[in-house]
């Protein structure tokens, strides 16, 4: 086993490098002792919050396409909770050692396939909200087929991306070396880094600025066309509320895009970094890679902040989606639009 061109994308206490070495002991394990209640605290976290988006948007009598979508995120952010923040925190950090099930089926397969499926479960999100201000009145986008094939196709995708890690993960008990080791070892290294990049940061984000593009122009048009109307009346009032339920949403996906990418490139820049010794394997690196899961933490934060109305149980009307609106002429009945109900 060649140590120097051993892909490491995901954290491993188990793989030990001259770089390693090199650190100072003592640090490390000062650092180590907090990082595993970190660790800890992120698995909590990231569990928490995204049952209670999850239990939120199930208690909502009135269902969306954009809570459906929501919870979709929320699923997949779960599993990245489950299937690599928990393993990781038990193994590398609290030091139980691996055997071959928990090497092989959680680092080798559903570590990689949580981080790929809530990747492209914000992918289709800003896919569904684009249709949602382009094509407001399109009967496809109303189909039931749309709305699960849609979500469904990221995890369908995440699974197949995830079987060339599974294919590629090696096991080696305690006697082969001081401690048991479980890695991913690819005989096309600089290709699969390069690869990760490449589906994880660049294609989605060329889809998320696309659809972006796209409810931009949409929104630009029907400015210029005079859509939002002045008028007093119910049907200009409702148009109105709609709009900017819409534009809610859409700055609610806009920030839970940004975040991604601050989470995320961080991993990647340390990988390749690390692979051209532009970095040390240690306390640097590790903190870099560690901070893709925040992730799946900040995703539920986002939409608790932008949606944080659903809380207010004592409020009545909340809960009708309803107020009267009086004009000159009659009194009118106007749903309340929730950033959730689109």
């Amino acid at each position: 086993m060649n140590e120097d061109n051993t892909t490491q994308i995901y954290t491993n206490k188990t793989i030990l490098t001259n770089d390693a070495a090199n650190e100072s002991t003592g640090k490390m394990k000062i650092f180590e002792g907090i990082f595993k209640w970190i660790s800890l605290s992120i698995f909590g976290g990231i569990v928490i919050l995204n049952i209670i988006v999850i239990g939120l948007l199930m208690k909502q009598k009135k269902k969306s396409r954009m809570g459906f979508f929501v919870a979709n995120l929320a699923y997949a952010d779960l599993c990245v909770g489950i299937f690599h923040v928990l393993p990781e925190t038990i193994h590398v950090w609290f030091e139980v050692d691996w055997n071959e099930f928990t090497c092989h089926i959680f680092y080798g397969y559903l570590a990689p396939f949580s981080f790929y499926v809530s990747t492209y479960a914000i992918v289709v999100l800003s896919i569904d909200r684009m249709n949602v201000v382009v094509k407001p009145l399109s009967p496809v986008t109303r189909l039931r087929i749309y709305k699960y094939g849609l979500a469904l196709s990221a995890w369908i995708l995440g699974s197949l991306l995830a079987i060339q890690y599974s294919v590629h993960t090696t096991y080696y008990p305690p006697q082969n070396f001081d401690e048991d080791v479980c890695l991913h070892e690819f005989p096309y290294d600089p290709e699969i880094r390069y690869f990760d990049v490449c589906v994880l940061i660049i294609i989605p984000i060329i889809f998320i600025i696309t659809c972006y593009i796209m409810i931009y122009m949409a929104i630009h048009r029907r400015h210029t066309c005079k859509f939002m109307t002045s008028n007093s009346n119910s049907d200009g009032m409702h148009e109105r509320v709609n709009f900017y339920a819409k534009m809610r949403t859409v700055k609610q996906l806009f920030v839970v895009s940004v975040v991604y990418v601050i989470c995320w490139i961080p991993l990647f820049s340390a990988s390749l970094l690390c692979y051209y010794n532009e970095l040390q394997f240690g306390i640097t690196y590790r903190v870099l890679v560690g901070q893709a899961p925040l992730n799946s933490l900040t995703n539920p934060i986002v939409f608790l902040l932008f949606n944080h109305n659903i809380f207010c149980k004592c409020r009545k009307s909340s809960n009708k989606n309803a107020i009267v609106l009086k004009t000159n002429s009659s009194s009118t009945n106007v749903k309340i639009v929730n950033a959730t109900q689109l």
